[in-house]
């Protein structure tokens, strides 16, 4: 649809959704980059309307105001000159979208084109019918817009359409493969319409299954169509019986039982951090993300081509055919093979760890070496700090945050993050900034907050996770919005890391054991240090933490000081 109205400038501007496809993911950046399409249709005559809603710091404001400046707006000031064209705008696969309050937002956002009077408008939404896109849809007035669901169609119309699909297919396989064309006959091509159950998933990952293997094609073939005589299944669960095969089929048989295991591992190892990623890496990336030498995991992905899309440049990103493999693999229910079966959990802690070993030798103060911290991030060639950030290094600072919140994992003393952080802290907030991801390092810190693992310090039983976490700190984190685009320099860094990081180190220092059976709990409560006339309660944590510092309380008085402290919501080191 995209392609058909693109002659004459008639698509104005299109977006595709891609879970785990970084920026694709999110709805951040989808007022700007219909903007920005619209700036590039030179046919609308709007570069002037929209560059001057973007001199106004449109990208600090929300989603809802960056659509109204810089897409309806424009659209009704559009003069057309009597060209009564209609525009269209794609917006493919928001299912994908991995903000469920975002889907929201934009379904109640995208019928407000309907208020260009002058220009007509239309919007091209595809989705699968999940729910949040259900319950969007139903605040939509039903003249606003028409619904076409895929399932209601005919299954002859569906099954049709597979057919004509899988002969083209198969007269490209037979050319590739020295077959006559009649390969491999019209009994065959029946077969597997019925095998693909509607899917079109389905026909397109057996063929891409069986041209795989020059030398096995028939074989492979023979795979599929051989199973036909069984009661078919359900759609999904042929679905899962191809992804089966084909993962099966990468491990050769000849292989004794140690090295099956061995390959089974970096298979499980490399497929579970494909479909974990937040966002896609290339293969030398992913090896050294992995610590899986270049050769090995190569020769694992050459067998792979029929679920993973990738190409003989080693720069460009590994991905998946398509999103329901990475459903099947982490679903129990699904993938019964247990070596191939992928915990998301696992996979996360996994992905954790290994992003704190790329950061780790790589962070360091000045890490794109200019020459002092008043340096503007805006002045630094975007190539300079991709050579000193490679994507690998790039991708651990940006989501290693997210994979630790996912991992079940908690944030206590002394632990590897406790340590990273404070060796790393600082160089990792100064690496965001030079990445132009100041914001996202601050939401990180929220996700640091709300998984930290207090300890009483005197019997060193912990809290629930993240109780009473948001005295200062929980004010400042709420503010984070304003920080991140106000960073231009390297010293904007520290100033924005002193003021989060010192609400954080008050926040953490509030919390108290709030078990019952803790024996120090109670003891020494008539040793709590009086705060000065005058001062606030931040101040005064600052203050009691002082005179703690030069006269140290006992085990009890510790106890009882912190949970003073904590009743008076005022934090203390």
């Amino acid at each position: 649809m995209a392609r058909r109205y693109h002659p004459g400038g008639r698509l104005a501007a299109s977006f595709f959704f891609a879970r785990g496809g970084g920026d694709c993911s999110h709805a951040g950046l989808f007022a700007t980059s219909i903007a920005r399409q619209l700036v590039d249709n030179k046919a609308l005559g709007m570069e002037q309307i929209i560059r001057a809603a973007f001199d106004r710091q449109i990208l600090t404001h929300t989603l809802q105001d960056q659509w109204t400046q810089l897409v309806i707006e424009p659209l009704s000031r559009y003069d057309e000159k009597g060209d009564r064209r209609t525009l269209l705008i794609v917006v493919d696969a928001l299912d994908e979208c991995e903000e469920e309050g975002s889907i929201g937002i934009l379904l109640r956002l995208l019928p407000q084109v309907g208020v260009c009077k002058d220009i007509r408008v239309k919007i091209l939404v595809t989705s699968r019918p999940e729910t949040p896109i259900r319950h969007g849809f139903k605040h939509i007035g039903e003249g606003s817009h028409h619904a076409f669901v895929l399932h209601d169609i005919s299954s002859a119309i569906v099954n049709r359409d597979i057919q004509v699909f899988l002969e083209h297919r198969f007269l490209e396989i037979a050319a590739a493969c020295y077959f006559p064309d009649s390969w491999p006959g019209t009994w065959t091509i029946k077969c597997m319409v019925e095998l693909a159950g509607g899917l079109f998933i389905w026909a397109e990952t057996a063929c891409k299954f069986v041209e795989e293997d020059m030398f096995l094609t028939e074989e492979r073939l023979g795979s599929l169509t051989n199973r036909i005589g069984d009661t078919l299944p359900e759609p999904q669960r042929q679905l899962d019986r191809i992804y089966t095969t084909v993962l099966s089929a990468s491990v050769p048989n000849t292989c004794s039982q140690p090295e099956q295991k061995r390959i089974y591992d970096h298979l499980r190892l490399l497929l579970g951090a494909i479909t974990t990623f937040f966002s896609t890496l290339p293969a030398g990336s992913l090896s050294k993300m992995l610590d899986v030498p270049i050769q090995v995991m190569l020769r694992i992905l050459s067998r792979l081509h029929s679920i993973l899309d990738f190409g003989e440049d080693p720069a460009r990103p590994i991905r998946l055919c398509h999103d329901s493999f990475r459903d099947f693999l982490s679903n129990e229910k699904r993938c019964l093979d247990s070596r191939l079966f992928v915990d998301k959990k696992e996979a996360h802690a996994r992905l954790v760890t290994r992003c704190v070993k790329v950061m780790s030798p790589l962070l360091k103060e000045n890490i794109c070496v200019q020459g002092g911290p008043g340096v503007l991030v805006s002045d630094v060639n975007i190539s300079h700090v991709q050579k000193c950030l490679p994507p690998e290094a790039q991708y651990a600072c940006l989501y290693w945050g997210r994979h630790l919140s996912l991992s079940g994992q908690s944030l206590f003393d002394d632990g590897d993050m406790h340590q990273f952080l404070r060796e790393h802290a600082l160089h990792w907030m100064e690496a965001m900034s030079w990445m132009g991801k100041t914001s996202e390092a601050i939401e990180a810190m929220t996700l640091l907050e709300s998984i930290a693992e207090v300890r009483c310090p005197i019997c060193n039983c912990s809290t629930v996770k993240g109780q009473k976490l948001t005295n200062v700190a929980g004010r400042r984190m709420q503010d984070q919005s304003r920080f991140g685009p106000r960073v231009q320099t390297v010293s904007d860094v520290r100033k924005i890391w002193y003021r989060a990081g010192t609400a954080a180190g008050l926040c953490f220092s509030c919390a108290v054991c709030t078990f019952e059976k803790c024996p120090a709990k109670d003891r020494g409560a008539d040793h709590v240090p009086q705060l000065r006339k005058g001062f606030s309660s931040q101040a005064g944590a600052l203050e009691c933490s002082a005179a703690n510092a030069r006269r140290p309380l006992g085990r009890g008085q510790r106890c009882a000081v912190l949970a003073r402290r904590q009743q008076a919501g005022v934090g203390i080191k």
